[in-house]
């Protein structure tokens, strides 16, 4: 390489490190501080995963190239995106704090698109599963009309009628106790008994939200689905596909309004991608006093989406103390005596 040649070439590669030394910090706190202020912005925040790895490169280029301060910054920025991911979506499995004999339960979620010719393998799946609670998304007509042969010993809990194949299935081997849909039809939920706790289990999907009358309309759509949590007098797991990041505004009222706690891991979402590539979109919210204590997924129908299998631990309740356990068991003339 000739001098001049040398010479554009560290130009190019100077002006291009700057650039992106400026974009990644200003997309990054655009997409974090100002998502609420128009759908544009909340979709640029939803690309942190990628701004991490982006990061990641200039990071280690910039090291080798000992340019000191550029390093330093490109290190803060992959801290700064991995800890807004962290918020809503754990990099590593939590430990758990609920007591150790809280009541354990399992529940399996499959989003259906593109099995419509998976019928062999649905009914492998559903015979080999250990799952106490199996919810389907986005089921297809080809597979509804063939359910009979394929649920094995779950039986039918909760259904959706959608002839467009977007139907939502809950099966379970034992009954519930009962069962709804939300407002707007965007929820499918069950009422179960585990252990010494009644619970709601919550099942959702929605339609891609990134344009502007969509993104109005998801909007309600979240409102309404948190209304419905908040309006429970038992503790709600929720779960489904919401088409955006758990650190997006348009979910926000989940955790505000609704007082639900995110419960996802990243390496554990419902897609297939690589990481570079990855926005989670599947989710799972719970009350406060159930947690995930182990999830995992795996692409178990050669389908577009991974099979995600969760571990959900419930806090018992606890006996209540009877009034009359509080009566004193001394005469009242004695305890009125003064103290020796």
């Amino acid at each position: 390489m000739g001098y001049l040649s040398k010479r554009k070439f560290e130009e190019r590669e100077y002006y291009l490190t700057t650039g992106l030394l400026i974009l990644i910090p200003v997309l990054t706190l655009l997409g974090t501080f100002g998502r609420s202020l128009d759908w544009r912005l909340d979709y640029l925040g939803e690309f942190k995963i990628q701004a991490a790895c982006l990061s990641f490169i200039l990071f280690i280029w910039c090291l080798f190239k000992r340019e000191w301060i550029k390093t330093i910054v490109f290190f803060i920025l992959i801290l700064l995106n991995l800890a807004l991911v962290a918020t809503h979506s754990h990099l590593l499995q939590k430990e758990s704090s609920l007591p150790d004999d809280s009541h354990l339960f399992s529940i399996l979620y499959q989003d259906m698109q593109g099995t419509e010719k998976k019928a062999e393998e649905i009914r492998q799946l559903m015979e080999n599963a250990q799952a106490d609670i199996i919810l389907w998304t986005n089921v297809p007509v080809e597979i509804y009309r063939q359910l009979d042969h394929l649920t094995g010993s779950y039986q039918l809990q909760n259904q959706t009628l959608d002839t467009t194949g977007k139907m939502k299935l809950i099966f379970a081997r034992t009954p519930s106790v009962d069962r709804g849909q939300t407002a707007g039809e965007d929820g499918l939920w069950v009422s179960r008994v585990i252990g010494s706790r009644k619970l709601t289990l919550l099942l959702t999907d929605f339609a891609d939200p990134w344009t502007p009358t969509a993104y109005s309309r998801t909007k309600q759509k979240i409102f309404e689905l948190s209304d419905f949590a908040r309006s429970r007098d038992e503790p709600v797991v929720l779960m489904g596909n919401f088409k955006a990041s758990g650190w997006s505004w348009l979910l926000n009222d989940l955790e505000s309004y609704a007082g639900l706690l995110p419960q996802g891991k990243i390496l554990e979402s419902g897609t297939d991608l690589p990481l570079y590539s990855r926005r989670p979109t599947d989710h799972i919210y719970t009350h406060p006093g159930i947690e995930v204590s182990s999830v995992s997924a795996e692409n178990l129908l050669d389908s577009e989406h991974n099979t995600i299998f969760a571990t959900f631990r419930i806090a018992p309740i606890r006996k209540e103390i009877e009034f009359f356990e509080l009566q004193p068991t001394l005469p009242e003339e004695e305890l009125l005596q003064p103290p020796t």
